[in-house]
């Protein structure tokens, strides 16, 4: 049986705290290949961009593929999520996965901080005030206790909207300031969640001991960290390392400029298995690269699939087995 999931039913089945079990799981999985990634593929359209990703949980029985595209005007044109049964290929469901995106790529960064971040991280601060944003800083309040966000955007309006919701949803104290630096500078643990194609965060502002997610630039054009940030960190993670190479734009400037090598970057699936030793030292400065990746994508819409069917619910589809 095939169920159709859309974005209401997948928010009412899965939140926060699944996203953050699901996508700890899966990269500890991965760490062990026991996880296949494939790294998203982006074809060019007419008007736009068609970005497909694919994975196989092999540990349980799952694999899935995402199909979504982007027009030159900067709209989703759509995303839609296959997730399918190994044994027999059975297609389990179809999900909206806009908001699921959100909520995975913040659970991934939740996931980081978690492995990454010294543990009495108190300060955070953010750059940027969108969707993305939110599920950043629920992700890591749930995993550090957070008691203070310092919030940055282009727009004093959206951020003062922004710090009044985290105040109201998470019950902490939030504040806008007026410049990016302001949003680092003695900072705990560090967000940049936009869509520059500029540097936003300098390296020149990290405090010791600072953890940065960089989560908004993810194709090649795009780009959120001077490579003094990228180059100051002891660690740095990604969530994969082959797709980091041609979409990392702040990864990929200072490696060609010398300032350090490929062999650097730590898969992050390498150090929630424990293969690989995060941070060493309390001045350590962390960063972790998302890019947001297929497995993550996977790994939470199992959660909310299994949910449905234990609970009755999403929209039963015609037989498509053919």
């Amino acid at each position: 049986m095939t169920i159709f999931l859309d974005e209401k039913t997948v928010m009412g089945l899965v939140g926060m705290a699944d996203a953050l079990d699901a996508t700890e799981e899966v990269f500890r999985e991965a760490g062990r290949r026991n996880v296949t990634n494939v790294p998203r593929v982006r074809v060019p359209l007419n008007d736009g961009t068609l970005r497909i990703t694919a994975a196989v949980l092999n540990y349980r029985g799952y694999y899935g593929v995402k199909v979504s595209s982007t027009t030159v005007f900067g709209r989703n044109a759509g995303r839609v999520f296959c997730l399918y049964k190994e044994d027999g290929g059975e297609l389990c469901a179809i999900v909206q996965v806009f908001a699921m995106g959100a909520l995975r790529t913040g659970a991934a960064s939740g996931v980081a901080t978690r492995h990454l971040a010294n543990q009495d991280a108190r300060i955070l601060g953010v750059i940027g005030s969108g969707r993305q944003a939110a599920t950043q800083v629920a992700a890591i309040a749930a995993v550090r206790a957070i008691s203070e966000v310092r919030v940055f955007s282009r727009e004093p309006e959206n951020r003062a909207r922004f710090c009044a919701n985290i105040v109201s949803t998470l019950g902490i104290a939030a504040r806008p300031v007026d410049s990016a630096r302001d949003a680092v500078t003695g900072c705990d643990v560090v967000v940049t969640s936009t869509t520059s194609t500029t540097p936003v965060l300098l390296g020149e502002w990290l405090s010791p001991g600072t953890h940065i997610n960089a989560i908004g630039a993810n194709y090649e054009r795009r780009r959120e960290l001077d490579s003094a940030a990228a180059a100051r960190a002891a660690v740095i993670a990604t969530d994969d390392k082959d797709q980091a190479q041609y979409e990392a734009t702040d990864l990929v400037a200072p490696v060609s400029e010398g300032l350090f090598g490929w062999d650097r970057v730590t898969p992050l699936a390498d150090i929630v298995a424990g293969l690989v030793r995060g941070r060493t030292s309390r001045d350590d400065i962390t960063l972790f690269k998302s890019l947001g990746v297929a497995i993550e994508d996977v790994a939470l819409a199992v959660r909310a699939y299994e949910k449905a069917i234990a609970l009755g619910l999403g929209e039963r589809l015609p037989d498509l087995s053919g």
